[in-house]
């Protein structure tokens, strides 16, 4: 028999390093082709993205390193990218984020989780920019999930902001009408992408998408442009009136989210439809 020499078995581990090693790099290296002239989600309005959640595993605000003030109901899911908040009549709260104080323009979207008929007149508020001393904020995007008999997958969606008397402007859904306007078809497990838009036109555009597509109603604002009152603070899966100690009306009617809620976004920009397009795909290929 041929004796093996220690020099032959270290070129052959080192072949076989080499080859594990060129194995790993083919995958790492795979150039996946873009979406909508986009390689990810945050390339798109990337100079417009003022606050971004992406809750894997932690409750930070990625811009600005800020994390929660307060929480409650908290737990983590597999979410639409990576990880989800999941809540259990839960919120979570920041005291300040200084970066959405000086809009004149918006966008907001979301990916959420979530089901009908958890209680009368329930509406599931998804993001809300508080204004002092209001149940409602100067950004509210919300689901009306108590209008309908528990297991229905039609969803209601809603978003109103602050005009210039102190007022609200809304996108008036009309979910009974023929056609329904401002709803989306979705099962109690099924992901729903979320996506609120105002100009500072004349007239103000109002716009409300789900999975990419514009279901809102009566868009058209006139002159009531998005007027926010200061200070604000944000609640993620709830109304100011679910957190304790903050200033707000004595409305008991808000309720605290049920459901998961994933990849908050905020932009000072409205999006336009081609990225509110490219976004909705992007995450939901994971990128």
């Amino acid at each position: 028999m041929k004796k093996v020499t220690k020099s032959a078995l270290a070129i052959f581990a080192t072949i076989l390093i080499a080859g594990a090693s060129c194995k790993k790099n083919s995958n790492t290296d795979i150039v996946l082709p873009p979406i909508g002239g986009y390689n990810n989600s945050n390339e798109v309005a990337a100079a417009n993205l003022k606050a971004y959640w992406e809750f894997d595993g932690n409750q930070n605000e990625n811009k600005s390193g800020t994390t929660a003030t307060s929480s409650a109901g908290v737990t983590y899911t597999t979410g639409i990218k990576g990880q989800a908040v999941k809540l259990d009549s839960g919120f979570l709260f920041y005291n300040s984020i200084p970066a959405l104080n000086g809009m004149t323009t918006f966008s907001v979207s979301s990916w959420v989780q979530t089901k009908n008929s958890q209680a009368p007149g329930f509406t599931s508020m998804v993001f809300q920019l508080t204004k002092p001393h209001s149940t409602f904020g100067n950004i509210n995007l919300g689901v009306e999930t108590g209008g309908r008999p528990l297991g229905n997958d039609t969803l209601t969606i809603h978003g109103w902001y602050t005009d210039p008397t102190n007022g609200l402007q809304d996108n008036r859904n009309d979910p009974f009408g023929t056609p329904a306007v401002g709803v989306v078809k979705a099962t109690a497990d099924q992901w729903v992408f979320l996506t609120m838009t105002v100009s500072n036109t004349n007239p103000v555009n109002l716009l409300i998408y789900a999975n990419g597509v514009n279901i809102g109603a009566y868009n058209q604002r006139g002159t009531n442009v998005y007027t926010p009152l200061t200070p604000s603070s944000v609640v993620i899966g709830g109304w100011i009136n679910n957190v304790p100690g903050q200033p707000h009306t004595s409305d008991t009617w808000p309720h605290a989210f049920v459901g998961s809620i994933d990849q908050v976004r905020v932009y000072d920009k409205a999006l336009s439809q081609d990225e509110i397009t490219a976004l909705y795909q992007l995450e939901l290929a994971g990128r």
